[in-house]
């Protein structure tokens, strides 16, 4: 490829992200353009990409992969992407004849492997299986990886300078993404129910407040969150946790189908029988009731009275109100207890790269023995963006990027200076006669400006072509990480596809 000719210019600046974030390389190296929001996948960008997605699907050969385009399951509304799974299976999957099955979707950012199995525990293994077959080449890249758990679900993670929040144990090594992290929760002693008693609690409308008021911890409050669906016909959501923590609206959301939540108006609480302030799920009506798994272990708490300067002291789960789900909506915070080991979380950032889970789901299919058994779905995938990202971050040296040879979007980088023209393009030739992908700076700029492009973009091998590296007898060849040499112009191509071929096995 002619630099003259591609698409993306190189960047001097780019404000927006500081040089440890992998995503300044990208957008000064022409990788990536962003507006907003909105992240733009260059011709440069986008060769790396479908290098690295070649190098995902390689290692599940084994598992006969067939490739589809099937709706990205991470951003999809879950609520209709389950009955449009629903159909799918219902139509091509009637008998245990056809599974089995592994389907590979590569929809935009994001590489899906979806697994049809006999049995819901055979699926979740098996997109397990793939999940660590990507994670392996990954960090073969060069990617340092860490595990992490949440939401049904298996992460991998990548540290990252400016990532997203995660939470990890340094005990133990527990982690999740902060949406779906979980906590250790505290174990309430029993107590024998009390009567459930109106207090009048005046101006105390928060938790803080009503515990101030009342002399009580905020352990022994019941906290109201209502919100709304973004639905067609929405819902009002009544979410319940004790007063000492906070809802995770990611898990709310998942335990709802997956749809948009957003905060309640006043006129929809009050609707449902709850008054602002001084809210609980007692007598409320027309509300999806979800309490946290806490709550029914929390005898005597104090809730809401649905009545404006009035709470009740006595309120106990399974006698003064029932919820329609009951699961783990809390979001977890640094300095919580692990799940698993009871030690302080602590907040650290990373890209979730990779990650697996099991869908739900009941469509039967007719076994060996005609009986009806539920297929078993799961997916593993990668966020591409995000691993390019990550990938950048710990690719980067001082003056750009230094991808390793299996990644890079080029083999090599071929510079024409003054007075080697006309041989560089016979380099370029030979290079591409060796097997070998070129991008060719054949422009009329700087000697300046074609090194520090280079340098940004980071291929692995630089050729320099011109008369100062003739008179000294050939080309200058300079790997990204190392020392320049003069090698003949004979020998230059085949050295290196030597070299690649070698390096290649050694990668297989």
């Amino acid at each position: 490829m002619r630099l003259r000719a591609q698409f993306g210019q190189t960047q001097r600046q780019v404000p927006r992200y500081p040089p440890e974030d992998g995503r300044h390389w990208l957008v000064r190296g022409a990788y990536w353009h962003v507006f907003g929001d909105t992240r733009w996948w260059l011709p440069l960008g986008e060769r790396l990409r479908a290098r690295l997605v070649t190098l995902l699907e390689a290692v599940t050969a084994s598992q006969a992969p067939q490739h589809v385009a099937f709706p990205d399951v991470a951003r999809a509304d879950l609520a209709s992407f389950a009955d449009a799974l629903t159909s799918l299976l219902e139509a091509h999957v009637p008998s245990y004849r056809h599974l089995p099955r592994c389907l590979l979707s590569h929809t935009g950012e994001r590489l899906t492997a979806w697994v049809l199995a006999s049995d819901p525990e055979a699926a979740r293994e098996t997109a397990a299986q793939i999940q660590g077959q990507w994670e392996a080449v990954l960090e073969g890249l060069g990617l340092p990886l860490f595990p992490g758990e949440g939401a049904e679900a298996r992460w991998g993670l990548a540290p990252a300078a400016h990532g997203q929040e995660a939470l990890r144990c340094p005990a133990c090594g527990y982690a999740a993404p902060q949406p779906w992290a979980t906590r250790e929760k505290p174990h309430p002693e029993d107590e024998a129910p009390q009567p459930l008693t109106p207090v009048a609690t005046p101006h105390a409308s928060t938790i803080q407040a009503l515990a101030e008021f009342l002399g009580i911890p905020e352990s022994q409050t019941a906290k109201a969150v209502f919100l709304r669906t973004q639905e067609s016909h929405p819902r009002l959501v009544f979410a319940v946790v004790r007063g000492d923590m906070q809802v995770s609206l990611p898990k709310l959301s998942r335990l709802l189908g997956g749809v948009g939540l957003e905060p309640a108006d006043e006129d929809d609480i009050r609707r449902a029988g709850a008054v602002p302030g001084y809210a609980s799920p007692i007598q409320v009506h027309d509300a999806v009731v979800v309490v946290d798994d806490l709550i029914p272990l929390s005898p005597n708490l104090v809730a809401g009275a649905n009545r404006e300067g009035y709470h009740f002291t006595g309120v106990n789960y399974g006698r003064d109100f029932q919820a329609d789900m009951v699961a783990d909506i809390v979001a977890a915070q640094p300095g919580d207890p692990c799940p698993h080991c009871g030690r302080p979380l602590e907040a650290v950032l990373a890209w979730p790269v990779t990650h697996s889970r099991g869908l739900a789901t009941d469509v039967t299919y007719l076994t060996p023995e005609g009986k009806a058994a539920t297929v078993g779905v799961a997916v593993a995938d990668v966020d591409l963006a995000w691993a390019v990202a990550a990938l950048a971050e710990h690719a980067r040296v001082e003056d750009g990027l230094a991808w390793p040879p299996m990644l890079a979007p080029y083999d090599v980088h071929l510079i024409a200076l003054r007075g080697g023209e006309e041989i560089a393009e016979a380099v370029y030739l030979a290079l591409q006669d060796e097997g070998l992908t070129v991008l060719y700076d054949d422009r009329k700029a700087s000697p300046g400006v074609k090194f520090t492009d280079a340098d940004l973009i980071g291929l692995p091998w630089r050729v320099t072509v011109g008369k100062r590296s003739l008179k000294q007898g050939g080309a200058e060849v300079k790997p990204r990480q190392g020392e320049a040499e003069i090698w003949p112009l004979e020998e230059v191509a085949p050295r290196l596809r030597a070299w690649y071929a070698e390096h290649r096995d050694d990668a297989a």
